[in-house]
Formats: C-alpha cells, structure tokens, sequence
C-alpha cells in the first residue's frame, strides 16, 4: 500500500485549528509518514500547515454556528472523497454516518473530550450519540483510560491514543528543549516561578479561584514567588471574577496572564516551561478532572517541573508512582504554598522531583502514540485495498 495514494481527512467544528492533539500529534503524524492529510476546521492558520491541507470553515461561536457548519462541512469533506474521515466531535457524527455511505471512506470517531461537565441531561445525550456510533463506526480511538469503559462492552474496534508530549519540530526550538532536559534548581534570590499551562477556567473543574487563591497567599506569605497562567479562559464572566479579585487583593505583580481571552499556540508556550520551576494543576473535583491525568502533566515532566497538584486519586498514584511532585487537598491552596516553601528550604528535595520528572517523561512521548497511530491507519486502510 502506497500511503500517498490514501487521502485522510479530519473534521472538527469544536476545536481550534490549532489544536496541539489534532494538528501537531495527529495530523503531522500521519502527514509525515506519508498519508495525504487534509484538515477541515473553522477558520484558522497553523504552524505547521504545509504538511497538510487546511480546509477552512466559517468562523463563530456557539452551537447555533457550529450546527450551522454541518452542512458547509458536509461539503468540502464529500468532495474530498477520502478513504478516511476521523471526526473529533459528537455533535459530527450524524454527518460521519452520511460520508460513510455516500463515499464508502472508513469513520474514525476520537474520543478525547468527557462531556460530562456540559450537566446530566446534554451529557446523556451526547453518550447517547457515541453509543449509536459504535454500532457502524469503523474504529474509535480514545485518549483518555476512562473512555475505554465506555466501549469495553461494545465490539467495535478501539485503540488508546495517549496524549503525550510531543517535542516542537523546528531545530531552533529542538535545541531550546534539549538545553531545559537539565534538572532544574529553585533561585535563591529572585522570583520562584509557578506555572499553570492550558484551558482556564471555573467550570469543568479547571479550578481557576484555586489558583487565585495560591497567587494571594504567595503575597500574603512573604515568599518571592509568582504565577503565570498560560492559555484562554473562554468564559467571560470567568475572567471577569478573576480579573477583579486580582485587582481588589492587589495581586496584579504575582498574577502574570499570557493570552487569557485568546488562544496560545503551542510553539509560544516552550519559552513559558523554559523559564518556570513548578508546574501547578489545582482542579476541583469534578469528572472532567479526577479521572484522567491531564495532558499538562507530560508537559511539565518534559522540562523537569516538579507537578504541584490536587490530592484526587489518580493525580497522587501519578506523582507518587515517579515521585515526581506533590499532592495538596481540594481547595487548600494553602497548602500548595507551604509545599513551594518547603522545596526552597531543601533545594535537594526539589532537585530530586525535578531529575524524577525527566526521567518518568520517558515513558510519555508522544512518539510511542505515534508509532501506534500510523499502525492502526496503515491496517484499517490496508483492508480497503
């Protein structure tokens, strides 16, 4: 099988096109080994767009809009005629059903979202929908460990796609990462630099007064240490609460925000895990959180940032399987801070968790997950002839 004569196409109305798992994992992935790779996603550029074909959506907001795409998608990816369509939303897969007949390309439907958060009722019926796919959807690919309950009773075919971390392709920026797989110390002087990396927020446990509540005891301990948030907030009034306790508890010189109301593309956030000593993931307990390792700890683990994070049971067997950090109580940010002193009064201490995490990081690079996505394409195309 010629991989270049096999046209692959991916579909997403909810994701930036920018997506780190759909673009840079995913997508370049299979570009690079040959696949004809296209992408078809709201409006948007990326970084790495020369190694496939961006087909872009109207761009907006809402599930008004993106029921409105369907249609629009429907289109671009019926003349595509691919041999492959692999969709990244529920809310696509009615339209997956109708490109499955009209073109007869096999449907890969990725399940690396938990909608449980949107509430009882919308997370029902969106399970409901993933349900209806597993009977004639060619093969679901999971990223999560908590997705492959929900199809070990089915008989559709499933593969693990781990999201882990997958280092920037460019030589400038390979040679900046290769300089930070050095263990990192804590200053002595100068500003202890905490770092939370990702979607920010209050819902869906993202736990973003958590984090307030870590930057107003730096002030209030007396430790030189700040926090940098990194990522969009997409919820408005979420900002707002947040900008006006930063502003009513003076926080403004501890609290540093990079994109906040925009997205940050990923080549942007190297120099942020560069300069940081400590990565900090404080959610509340919530499904979308409790039940997976989240995709910023590979992250952290990749440039030696000791993981500061909420005691939920599967996060601890994480940190403490590699010893690799530390785990505080849901909401005693508190505690988080006496961590961070700890760690400056016993450097060592630090410098262990930190050669801890390099190590473990190993075991979580992206590719791995590669090698096992291109696999699961090569024979899934292959019985196509």
């Amino acid at each position: 099988m010629q991989r270049s004569d096999k046209r692959i196409v991916h579909i997403t109305t909810v994701h930036h096109p920018q997506d780190p798992r759909i673009v840079r994992k995913e997508l370049c992935t299979l570009a690079e080994a040959g696949y004809d790779a296209y992408l078809i996603a709201q409006n948007g550029t990326s970084e790495e767009s020369e190694k496939f074909t961006l087909r872009a959506l109207t761009e907006g907001a809402g599930w008004g809009h993106r029921l409105l795409l369907q249609w629009e998608a429907y289109r671009e990816a019926v003349a595509l005629d691919a041999d492959c369509y692999h969709v990244h939303d529920p809310e696509l897969l009615p339209l997956a059903r109708l490109l499955q007949r009209q073109t007869q390309g096999q449907i890969i439907y990725d399940m690396h979202e938990d909608y449980r958060w949107h509430g009882p009722i919308v997370g029902r019926l969106i399970r409901g929908l993933e349900r209806w796919c597993f009977r004639w959807v060619d093969h679901v690919v999971v990223a999560n460990a908590p997705h492959l309950s929900i199809v070990e009773t089915e008989e559709v075919p499933t593969t693990r796609i781990a999201n882990y971390y997958k280092p920037l392709d460019r030589k400038q920026d390979q040679q900046g990462a290769e300089e930070q797989r050095a263990p990192c110390s804590l200053p002595r002087s100068g500003p202890i630099r905490t770092l939370y990396t990702g979607v920010m927020g209050d819902g869906g446990g993202r736990g973003l007064s958590q984090l307030i509540d870590l930057a107003g005891h730096m002030k209030a301990g007396g430790l030189d240490a700040r926090l940098r948030l990194v990522g969009v907030c997409y919820v408005e009034a979420s900002r707002r609460r947040a900008e006006r306790r930063i502003r009513r508890e003076g926080l403004g010189d501890v609290v540093e925000r990079v994109g906040w109301d925009t997205y940050v593309p990923w080549n942007q956030l190297v120099q942020h895990y560069a300069e940081a000593h400590v990565g900090v993931v404080l959610g509340t307990d919530h499904p979308n959180q409790v039940e997976k390792i989240p995709t910023k700890f590979y992250e952290y683990l990749h440039y030696g940032l000791p993981i500061l994070c909420t005691d939920f049971p599967v996060w601890r067997r994480f940190v403490e399987t590699h010893e690799c950090g530390a785990v505080v109580p849901s909401n005693e940010p508190r505690q988080a801070l006496d961590v961070i002193q700890h760690w400056h009064q016993h450097p060592g201490e630090y410098r262990k968790r930190s050669e801890a995490a390099l190590q473990a990081a190993q075991a979580y690079r992206w590719e791995i997950m590669g090698r096992r996505l291109v696999q699961l394409y090569d024979g899934l195309l292959r019985s196509t002839g």
